[in-house]
């Protein structure tokens, strides 16, 4: 009887809990709507050069993702995911205020003290990431991942869109003074990342025992790493960032400083990639339920992959909105497929240091992608009259030769119903 009992306040916590992680994702949207779509074009308007946008992307990935390499220790050390996550969140949502307070600095540091304080920023971001997605692992059963997560990414969708919205309204109405509208979305976007951090401190967390025999080196994990399914999704997964990231943090460069679009243009340009993910994230949810993750993912990439060429066609911004619908729906997929993915290809015992492993690949994949796009930003002949449309172009058949040659050898791991 007292079992029975354990199991139903348990079953009762998870629930509350599931709740309170939609809540958290509304309010990181809100974050992500009002802080991170905005700092490529606030740097912009700092002055950055192509080169800076590129160390700001490159070394905000490499520093988080080398403390990826003791965030698992520092979780079995601490003995509590949440207890790291909800440090971190409460950290990373500080950060913004020196970010917002960036343009009272004196100019020939601006852009630099941006590229260190979002550096931190993400460096807290990531510490949270590994243990965040093994207790939501626990949490969500698996044969449900793909129907919770699309409805958690749909809500966190919509706010994002809402967001920026009103995000780059804010701007629009201080266009004059745009670097004073920045420092006001950053400083909501602090609040709504606080309301996040209070959210996760109520979760449920279950127990979760990790024992000596599931430790492993990251040097052990990196000699395997040809050998076992999950390593080979590691390498695939790494050189398609490398590949996206060659052109990734140019793509606000190229609408705001090289087409001259409106704060409102560029906006309505990017929340459709949300606006479409919204609509598609649970399509992608059901489909990977019934039929697998890796079928989704070899889909959306072969898309994915195509996307830049298409900017070469017209830069036409109806156009420009047909492309990014396309982004959204695949990204999607993608994105939702790839973390499910990672849930089921290790048990839970080795989840955390699994992630954080993976992150730490990711992430230096990320940081040589963007050094490598930020050099030849200002190297690469003009194409129809842009530079940076030639960068495009690598990156696109980067990611085809990527998809192609490294994700066939990544097998299902799930039993699908076909």
């Amino acid at each position: 009887m007292e079992v029975f009992e354990n199991k139903q306040r348990e079953d009762i916590a998870v629930k509350k809990s599931l709740d309170l992680s939609i809540k958290d994702g509304v309010a990181f949207a809100a974050t992500t709507g009002f802080g991170d779509n905005y700092i490529n074009p606030f740097a912009v308007a700092l002055g950055a050069t192509n080169f800076q946008i590129g160390l700001l992307s490159s070394f905000s990935q490499l520093v988080p993702s080398l403390t990826q390499l003791k965030a698992a220790d520092v979780t079995e050390r601490i003995g509590s995911r949440k207890k790291v996550i909800v440090r971190s969140v409460f950290l990373q949502a500080f950060m913004l205020l020196p970010i917002a307070a960036v343009p009272y600095l004196p100019q020939f540091i601006q852009v630099n003290s941006l590229i260190c304080l979002f550096t931190l920023y993400l460096l807290f971001t990531s510490f949270a990431g590994p243990a965040w997605g093994s207790l939501m692992a626990n949490l969500v059963p698996e044969g449900k991942r793909g129907t919770f997560f699309s409805k958690r990414g749909r809500l966190v969708g919509i706010i994002t869109v809402v967001s920026a919205f009103l995000a780059g309204y804010i701007l629009h109405l201080f266009k004059k003074e745009s670097l004073t509208g920045f420092t006001i979305i950053f400083l909501v976007a602090m609040v709504s990342r606080y309301l996040s951090c209070y959210f996760l401190n109520k979760m449920y967390e279950p127990r979760l025992e990790v024992r000596r025999e599931h430790y492993f080196s990251f040097m052990g994990f990196v000699r395997r790493l040809n050998m076992g399914n999950f390593g080979k999704y590691v390498i695939f997964h790494s050189s398609f960032s490398f590949a996206v990231f060659i052109a990734s943090p140019f793509f606000p460069v190229f609408m705001l400083r090289e087409l001259g679009f409106s704060y409102i243009t560029y906006t309505i340009v990017t929340t459709t990639v949300p606006l479409a993910s919204i609509l598609a994230v649970s399509y992608w949810g059901r489909r990977a339920d019934i039929f697998g993750n890796w079928q989704i993912i070899r889909i959306c990439c072969l898309v994915i992959s195509v996307l830049p060429l298409l900017w070469l066609v017209s830069r036409n911004v109806y156009f420009l909105l047909v492309i990014q619908t396309m982004a959204g729906t695949f990204w999607a997929g993608f994105n939702l497929c790839s973390s499910n993915f990672i849930y089921e290809s290790v048990t839970p015992e080795k989840r955390t240091r699994c992630i954080s492993y993976f992150n730490t690949f990711n992430g230096f994949a990320i940081c040589i992608g963007t050094l490598l796009g930020g050099f030849l930003a200002n190297h690469m002949p003009r194409l129809f009259g842009y530079q940076l449309l030639a960068l495009f172009v690598i990156s696109s058949f980067s990611r085809i030769i990527v998809s192609t040659i490294l994700l066939r050898r990544v097998k299902e791991i799930r039993k699908i119903a076909y």
